[in-house]
């Protein structure tokens, strides 16, 4: 185990704006420098370990375009999240004694991501869209009446979204789950203000923050409401042709990268005028609400993971009472080797 950043390491400056995700027992943060996943195990100790992939911003220009760096940036950050929570279960797997499956398990994990895929498009894109043509559509391709059809198809979404929260928000490990969210918050807000010591300041912040991807997520929604009710709109009057709900979902999906790049432009721009704009604070509100649900107050213990998680992708020292991680050939949870 090595603890100490080497000194040739790349740091972050100390302005540098980060984000981040909780996983199992844990926070996952990333910096303009680097990302790294801390956990703490059930006998309490934290652990650390960096993330990489190939991010797609690194694949060609085009990705560094605006509406196009959006799309890039939600995408890598999906991947990243999926790593991180991964890391986190077998963490708890292995901490608790519990074997890794092996054989068909990747097979297992490929079935139920395509059916957990398929059933949010059925629940949030096509039964929506469905009942709201049941209930409003005529035949008839006015473009008002397809309009009205995707704003109810919206409401039937953000209701299922927010019954879909409410719920889950019950069960103990989601529990822990949004606390470690709000720990997210509170470490990055005592950061970028500045407080020292870190661990002890954050745990008098808000686990509310602007940037949040729950904020992105939400202004998503809306804006495909929006968008989708345009779209469909020009393609009803240019063709003359009433598409089925299961059309437009498909003709829908390939569309969802563009709603993420806007979405992206407008959160950054709310982000940069959020103290001088009414307008930028009226763009972040509602994503601030929606964390009421998705974030719980963090105590220190929290906190803890989640400045190691901080610092480590920052490039800088979490300290001698966090171990840094990196995992072998084998699979299995081993000492860094390299200095980070």
């Amino acid at each position: 185990m090595n603890n100490n950043i080497a000194e040739n390491s790349e740091t972050a400056p100390e302005e540098s704006k980060t984000g981040g995700q909780a996983v199992l027992e844990g926070v996952m943060m990333r910096s303009p420098v680097s990302t790294a996943v801390a956990v703490r195990t059930p006998e309490g100790k934290i652990i650390v370990k960096k993330l990489k992939i190939k991010e797609l911003k690194n694949c060609g220009s085009i990705w560094a375009k605006p509406v196009f760096r959006g799309a890039a940036t939600l995408i890598d950050t999906l991947r990243l999240g999926m790593k991180a929570l991964n890391w986190s279960a077998e963490v708890a797997e292995e901490s608790s004694g519990s074997e890794k499956k092996k054989g068909g398990s990747g097979f297992s994990t490929f079935l139920t991501t395509v059916f957990a895929f398929t059933l949010a498009i059925v629940l949030f894109a096509w039964l929506p869209l469905q009942s709201s043509k049941w209930i409003l559509d005529n035949g008839s391709s006015a473009a008002g009446l397809q309009f009205g059809i995707h704003m109810l198809a919206g409401l039937f979404r953000l209701i299922a979204f927010l019954l879909y929260l409410g719920a889950i928000s019950f069960m103990p490990d989601v529990k822990r789950l949004f606390m470690y969210h709000g720990a997210e918050h509170q470490t990055i807000h005592a950061w970028e203000k500045g407080l020292v010591p870190l661990a002890e300041q954050a745990v008098e912040q808000s686990p509310l923050h602007q940037r949040c991807g729950t904020s992105f997520l939400l202004l998503v929604m809306l804006g495909t409401i929006l968008f989708y009710g345009i779209f469909d709109s020009m393609v009803i009057l240019i063709t003359g042709y009433n598409p089925s709900a299961l059309i437009r979902v498909l003709y829908h999906l390939p569309l969802i990268p563009l709603v993420m790049g806007l979405s992206y432009e407008i959160l950054k721009l709310a982000d940069r005028h959020l103290e001088t704009s009414a307008i930028a604070k009226a763009v972040t509100a509602p994503g601030l609400l929606l964390q009421k649900l998705t974030t719980r107050k963090a105590g220190l213990r929290e906190i803890e993971v989640a400045v190691a998680s901080l610092y480590v992708s920052l490039g800088k020292n979490p300290g001698p009472d966090v171990e840094i991680l990196d995992r072998g050939e084998d699979g299995h949870i081993e000492e860094e080797n390299e200095n980070l």
